[in-house]
């Protein structure tokens, strides 16, 4: 009789595994800098606010002047556009 046990020792059942674990994990990694980068931008924003340079963030988060620049005005522009709505 062919049981679940003999089927984890074919070669498909292992390629379509380790597949499956190879899309998790990559799911997983998206996801963590997904985080990571809502949190920098909170942070950018908030550091920003209390009236840092744009440079001086730049240089404390070790990003490109470019995109500390692009999300401040990114926010800038998502509230003034919240700011017409209402």
């Amino acid at each position: 009789m062919f049981n679940l046990s003999d089927l984890k020792h074919t070669r498909f059942y292992q390629d379509v595994f380790a597949e499956g674990k190879a899309e998790a994990e990559a799911e997983a990694e998206a996801k963590a800098q997904a985080e990571a980068k809502q949190r920098n931008k909170v942070a950018i924003l908030r550091i920003f606010s209390m009236g840092l340079t744009t440079e001086d963030i730049a240089t404390v988060f070790d990003l490109p002047l470019a995109e500390v620049a692009a999300t401040i005005a990114e926010s800038q522009k998502e509230q003034a556009e919240q700011g017409e709505q209402n």
